[in-house]
């Protein structure tokens, strides 16, 4: 019997080639798209989970309190915390503490290699799985010249050879003996230290560490597996009033298992992160593969009429309803596992393009058992899904009808159906257009919006070696150079601003008002390099030797004071120290676009800033790094050269949001592809089946124009109700998602009219060439078998 029932399958294959290669295609190619969506699911998934103790490790967030009912939450927290919720709080086992990202010159005789590292508290290594190749890991970071090496770095620097033990000179200073070596992390890791330092030279170096106004380190706690984390978290909420008590911060304990994809807060709530994008993905991905099954659907129920006396055969010689189910089913899952076979292959040949496509290398092996098994279930799914219908509604065909020999037509209920279905896939691809020219529109937003400042021709590099303390015999030496046009620094990015503080004070300022500035600190010629808009003054300037006492707000700032210009002269209170206002800039972005602009303070600072910024004239690009080169290794002959373009810096900051473009992008394409090829593979099968009827309609006299419109106002007629029905739909979903962020392009009328255009005329195209063929066909032909 099952022999029997295959080689009828094979049968019908054979003898409907159009309309198999059509099935087989659009279920490979929804199958391609669903295991390619559920790989880069899998890869975020698999983030941070590899940490023996993750149930039990929870991150310590905090949450600060502000004016109009503002809550800003950060992962930031006091220095002195990590010890005292050891000290304090029962449940909690261990509390690690991890500094700020940054990077060192690590060099061993001759070999020198930059790297990015932290520093840290012994504890890290009992809350996290950082397994050792050499050292006792409850042993190092204990000694204040103890360094751990990631594997790769301890290779590098010393060979193949037994390290610990040995020294490291950092940024030419100082030596630190190698007290053990560390597997290198894993990809799917949120760390990416190469080294470890101890905590305690760090706050050395930084005193305000000390104290409990000051946040930076990260903190990570492992909680008793016996203890009730409700409680826990209730002793930890107040720890900070309990040792500073005019603070009004408070912390808590979450998840660190979540920290990756719902580590986004607003208003003192969870409000997601990437886990929107991993639902987002897989939502399209099981619409672009229910939108191959219809394809099935249609084709098979349309076929019905050709495959009914078949039916009324098999029943008339005693088959029963459950046999012809399983014969119709089976024949589903022969062409699902063809189109497995064939989406498997796929995606095996594409998955280095897909990596480049997302711009990560995916973690997650594709020849797995368990990827292996979840295909096997999505292959199941499928194969019943697209053959359900087809197979549970052929069968219930009565013999007698069917074996009568006038023409079988379709009940209404399934000529209702595939319209319906029809109307679906239009609806699902038209939204998912729409939702990928919003998406591309937002980028090109982003791109090319007026961020109040010019990232373009401006390069920088870190302030390393003898420029660190006095940049000013570095400025000499590169001023007036070929290529060069400005120079400043400053101690973050001013595009990427992370730090800020509420210690400003302002005549008039009401003693219960708690306001967040950003706080950057900057050198001479900030407004020349970064071509800042002013609106009042200047940023700070050699001419001037008083600017090294003032201060520099943007236009928000002055508007939450509720300052009156003019601006300059007035006096602001920071630090206790009255400083004058010489400048107000026009706001600028410096942070994510998903963030309004904060008030900021401007301050002067000479020494210490990290990051050296160089505005090049753009006829001299490659003179002007040369220049740069030449005059930083005058300066820091030891450590290695390396630039940077600023507004390369801003596109890495929209990654994420580049990604999600280009994979929307390609899976609406693929929708839309398989949408096309289902209504081409419906078009075909109409006009087959009118065949006569046109043959006749031109010996009668009609154009070819007049049998166009015959053949595709059904088809218009479906995609006009499935433009209605998604337009709609498409701006409640785009509408949520361009509200994220803080600036964003409105929706235009015409994004819709457009969207609809370019979806009634592929789906008339893919309609058209069939229903042109057909209708240029030569009527004797159609007509010689009557």
């Amino acid at each position: 019997m099952l022999t029997n029932y295959i080689k009828i399958a094979w049968r019908n294959l054979w003898n409907n080639k159009v309309f198999g290669i059509i099935n087989i295609a659009g279920l490979t190619f929804g199958l391609t798209c669903c295991m390619f969506i559920l790989l880069w699911v899998a890869n975020e998934w698999s983030f941070n989970r590899y940490h023996e103790k993750l149930p039990n490790i929870y991150q310590v967030y905090e949450h600060q309190y502000y004016s109009n009912n503002e809550i800003l939450t950060v992962t930031a927290t006091p220095g002195p915390l990590a010890d005292q919720l050891k000290e304090e709080i029962p449940g909690i086992q261990k509390a690690g503490a991890f500094s700020w990202m940054t990077e060192k010159l690590l060099a061993v005789g001759e070999k020198g290699y930059k790297s990015k590292g932290q520093y840290a508290n012994n504890d890290v290594f009992q809350v996290f799985t950082f397994p050792f190749i050499e050292g006792d890991p409850g042993k190092t970071l204990l000694g204040p010249n103890d360094i751990i090496l990631s594997e790769k770095m301890a290779l590098n620097l010393f060979g193949d050879n037994k390290v610990v033990g040995k020294t490291v000179r950092l940024d030419n200073k100082e030596d630190y003996m190698v007290a053990g070596v560390m597997k290198d992390l894993p990809e799917n890791s949120s760390f990416k230290f190469e080294w470890l330092l101890p905590m305690e030279r760090i706050v050395q170096e930084n005193p305000w560490l000390k104290k409990w106004g000051g946040n930076a380190p990260r903190t990570y706690v492992l909680v008793d597996p016996k203890a009730d984390i409700d409680k826990v978290n209730a002793k930890v909420k107040g720890i900070i009033q309990r040792n500073a008590k005019e603070s009004q911060a408070e912390v808590f304990l979450y998840p660190y298992k979540d920290t990756y994809l719902e580590g986004r807060f607003n208003k003192g709530k969870v409000d997601g992160g990437r886990i929107e994008y991993v639902r987002l993905f897989i939502i399209i991905a099981i619409f672009v593969l229910l939108i191959a099954c219809i394809n099935f659907m249609n084709l098979s129920t349309a076929r019905a009429i050709q495959r009914s006396k078949e039916v009324g055969v098999r029943k008339s010689i005693g088959a029963g309803r459950g046999a012809l189910i399983s014969q119709f089913l089976g024949e589903s899952f022969a062409l699902v596992t063809i189109a497995t076979i064939l989406s498997l292959l796929l995606v095996w040949l594409l998955l280095p393009a897909f990596e480049k496509m997302v711009g990560v290398t995916l973690f997650v092996p594709l020849f797995t058992w368990y990827n292996m098994l979840a295909l096997l279930f999505l292959a199941l799914f499928t194969g019943f899904v697209a053959g359900s219908y087809p197979a549970f509604y052929l069968s219930s065909l009565n013999a007698v009808t069917t074996l009568k020999g006038g023409m079988l037509r379709l009940r209404s209920s399934a000529i209702w159906l595939r319209k319906g279905l029809v109307v679906f896939q239009f609806v699902v691809s038209t939204v998912l257009i729409v939702a990928a020219f919003l998406i591309y529109q937002q980028i090109n937003f982003i791109k090319n919006r007026n961020l109040g400042l010019n990232k373009d021709q401006v390069v920088w590099f870190y302030s390393e070696g003898s420029m660190i303390n006095d940049l000013k015999p570095f400025r000499n030496a590169l001023s007036g150079m070929p290529g060069v046009e400005a120079i400043s620094d400053a101690d973050q990015l001013p595009i990427q601003v992370g730090s800020n503080f509420s210690g400003v004070g302002w005549k008039g300022k009401s003693p219960t008002e708690d306001i967040l500035f950003d706080n950057l600190l900057a050198g001479y010629d900030l407004q020349k390099t970064m071509q800042l808009e002013m609106v009042e003054g200047r940023t700070f300037s050699p001419a001037f030797a008083t600017d090294t006492n003032g201060i520099v707000i943007n236009e928000t700032a002055a508007k939450v004071m509720s300052l009156k210009p003019p601006y300059v002269g007035q006096l602001l209170t920071v630090d206790d120290q009255q400083l004058p206002i010489i400048g107000v800039t026009k706001d600028f972005s410096s942070s994510h676009l998903e963030k309004k602009v904060a008030p900021m303070s401007i301050r002067y600072r000479s020494a210490k800033n990290k990051f050296v910024l160089v505005r090049i004239k753009p006829d001299q690009v490659e003179t002007a790094i040369s220049n740069i080169e030449k005059v930083f290794k005058q300066f820091n002959p030891q450590y290695p050269f390396e630039i940077k373009y600023m507004d390369a810096s801003f596109a890495d900051m929209y990654k994420s949001e580049q990604v999600i473009g280009r994979l929307s992008a390609a899976f609406t394409a693929l929708a839309i592809f398989i949408a096309c090829l289902g209504l081409f593979g419906l078009a075909t099968f109409t006009a087959q089946q009118r065949t006569k009827e046109i043959g006749i309609r031109k010996v009668l006299g009609a154009s070819i124009m007049q049998i166009l419109t015959l053949l595709s106002k059904d088809f218009l007629r479906l995609v006009l109700i499935a433009v209605g029905i998604a337009m709609p739909l498409a701006a409640y979903f785009m509408d949520g998602w361009l509200n994220k962020f803080a600036y964003h392009v409105d929706i235009a009328w015409w994004v819709y009219v457009a969207t609809g255009v370019n979806a009634i005329v592929l789906a008339m195209l893919t309609v058209s060439y069939q229903s042109i063929r057909t209708a240029r066909m030569n009527p004797v032909k159609s007509l010689r078998s009557e």
